[in-house]
């Protein structure tokens, strides 16, 4: 390999890993939402999954205790989904295709891997 194609590489390598930044400094912004029970429930979480605010309509109070918890968990659970659908977008244009069938210890690198590029 010549010196110009190393450097190239190296150039192609730091363009690769600033856009890595650049979409998880994105992924930090993103947020869910989920709602249930006929829009009386709605659970917004940040880009963990986590719930960051739960909004009530002002006719919760037609619903009964366990009929409001099975609403949250449900709209939080829709939450969840909606911000891994946004995640996997956003990181769609860097996904890696696999094309045969990776075994466990591949699979557990790559999951360690994932986790140190989100963290």
């Amino acid at each position: 390999m010549s010196d110009n194609e190393f450097a190239a590489k190296i150039e192609q390598f730091r363009e690769q890993a600033d856009e890595i930044g650049r979409l998880q400094e994105a992924r930090t912004r993103l947020m869910g939402v989920g709602t249930a029970e006929r829009r009386r429930v709605t659970v917004t979480v940040n880009a963990d999954g986590i719930v960051i605010d739960i909004k009530f309509s002002s006719d919760i109070g037609d619903l009964e205790y366990d009929e409001i918890a099975t609403a949250i968990t449900e709209a939080s659970r829709l939450a969840v989904a909606d911000v891994a659908g946004q995640t996997t977008a956003l990181f769609a244009p860097i996904a890696v295709e696999s094309t045969g069938r990776v075994g466990l210890t591949e699979t557990l690198a790559d999951i360690d891997a994932l986790r140190d590029q989100l963290h």
